[in-house]
């Protein structure tokens, strides 16, 4: 009975484990920097909570084994094109996702970047500061493995608002949600 229930609870593909994980996504969202656990690997369990048939991926750096599309359902389309965008954080970004528009900024991607470990205190080897809604007092976490061009990038990105992206960090088993309104000062310098 026990390894049947250690199975289910690490099942990607089960709608329970989904449900779990959608809802640690609301908590995640709803609470930027706030670091959220995962049963399985992160960047996978988020994609199988996040897409359905109606949804668009894009892995440009072929980071998904082909044998997941089929389970994911997602269409799969060009980075420019799509809602979700999967990425190795440790590389520096040389594209531009689609930011959406002031008439639609719900079409803003969000992009999933994998990065070595997420740190709830200055651990990591790259320091965010964040503050804005959600979030009381300013939060600082740390990355391993995350290109610092990326916060930059991100920060261009979401300088007009509403237009932008949202991100996900994730960690093999954890992940953080940093949506377009919050800040973010590298270093937590102002």
């Amino acid at each position: 009975m026990k390894n049947e229930m250690t199975m289910v609870e690490t099942d990607i593909w089960h709608p329970a484990q989904q449900q779990k994980l959608f809802r640690s996504l609301l908590d995640a969202y709803s609470y930027p920097g706030r670091i959220q656990s995962c049963a399985a690997e992160s960047s996978l369990s988020l994609l199988s909570a996040l897409l359905d048939g109606q949804t668009t991926l894009s892995d440009p750096q072929d980071l998904l084994p082909e044998s997941i599309w089929p389970k994911l359902e997602a269409q799969r389309v060009p980075y420019e094109l799509a809602a979700f965008i999967l990425l190795d954080g440790s590389r520096a970004p040389q594209m531009v996702p689609n930011l959406g528009t002031l008439e639609a900024p719900e079409h803003g991607a969000t992009l999933l970047l994998r990065v070595a470990s997420l740190h709830e205190d200055s651990a990591g080897t790259l320091r965010l500061q964040l503050s804005g809604p959600g979030i009381r007092q300013p939060v600082t976490i740390s990355v391993d493995g995350l290109h610092a061009d990326w916060i930059k990038a991100r920060n261009d990105w979401v300088a007009n608002f509403p237009i932008g992206v949202e991100l996900l960090l994730c960690d093999t088993q954890r992940f953080v949600a940093l949506p377009r309104t919050t800040r973010i000062v590298i270093g937590g310098e102002a």
